[in-house]
């Protein structure tokens, strides 16, 4: 087993560890955002191949100032990841491991906030979970989506009287961007760069729909505007002859594209600019 290989297998295994652990969230199941690699699927639904998958599941939490924190009580946290057989990574707290099948997959605890940059923050009534703080997502909390999650009979022969769905809080279209972008630019990991422009290109209004979702985030307080981020991230990708129209290009045929590498390449790249001056007319408007 290998969490770092992504496939549909791999997806599918995240999308049911989310499912198992939402169930025992019960009534904190839409106190967090699903930001991470299960949202391509939705957003993005007819790609030319489908998206290669994801092993983890990235959570995202909303803190607010660090002086605001004392009403919290993040006590259920512990007994969900508990009760779900989660184990941490390490003594971080943040990083939670599972098995599931013959598949290994990782729920990823995150925030956003202005104060322990890079840090794991501390979750008022846990004792063991924390937030990973990261500098960019935050505007995946200001626009989410419901989504109804299929209970799989794998999970209902468990829990007696589980639903035949849960609803869980996404991030949108532009929430995504922005997160992937902040990923993109801080880490500078190739699925990054892949996950971006594949969502930008393959939702479905393509690049205009990918800038106008962007352009429209409301700034979180005390960010910068997260349209910035995301310009950054697509001004990466604007050379067809660039390493990160290159990792679109060789993630995208790895997923089962059979366009060219070239093609591939200026797909991405012509995406970029055509993102870049889409959002450049709404800054102006």
């Amino acid at each position: 087993m290998d969490s770092d290989v992504r496939t549909r297998e791999a997806r599918a295994r995240a999308e049911e560890a989310l499912v198992r652990f939402a169930l025992l969230a019960g009534d904190h199941a839409k106190d967090f955002v699903v930001i991470g690699g299960l949202n391509p699927d939705f957003l993005a639904p007819n790609p030319p191949a489908p998206h290669l998958g994801t092993t983890d599941v990235d959570l995202l939490f909303e803190l607010g100032f660090v002086y605001d924190r004392d009403d919290l009580d993040f006590g259920w946290l512990d007994e969900a990841l508990e009760s779900g057989s989660f184990h941490p990574r390490d003594d971080a707290g943040w990083q939670w491991d599972a098995i599931l099948g013959e598949t290994h997959v990782r729920l990823d605890l995150l925030c956003d906030v202005t104060d322990n940059r890079g840090q794991p923050v501390y979750l008022p009534g846990a004792e063991r979970a924390t937030a990973q703080n990261l500098d960019g997502p935050a505007a995946a909390l200001t626009d989410t989506v419901l989504r109804a999650l299929t209970v799989p009979n794998s999970i209902r022969n468990d829990h007696a009287g589980a639903p035949e769905n849960v609803e869980l809080r996404f991030t949108s279209l532009g929430g995504y961007l922005s997160a992937k972008a902040a990923a993109l630019v801080s880490r500078g990991k190739a699925k990054d760069a892949y996950d971006l422009m594949f969502v930008a290109l393959y939702n479905p209004g393509g690049a205009p729909a990918a800038a106008a979702a962007v352009a429209a985030l409301d700034a979180p307080v005390h960010r910068a505007p997260p349209q910035e981020v995301v310009k950054t991230a697509m001004k990466m990708m604007t050379s067809e002859d660039g390493v990160w129209a290159g990792h679109f290009a060789a993630q995208m045929q790895l997923a089962g594209d059979d366009e060219s590498a070239a093609q591939l390449r200026q797909d991405a790249a012509a995406g970029a600019r055509r993102f870049l001056k889409e959002i450049g007319r709404a800054d102006q408007a």
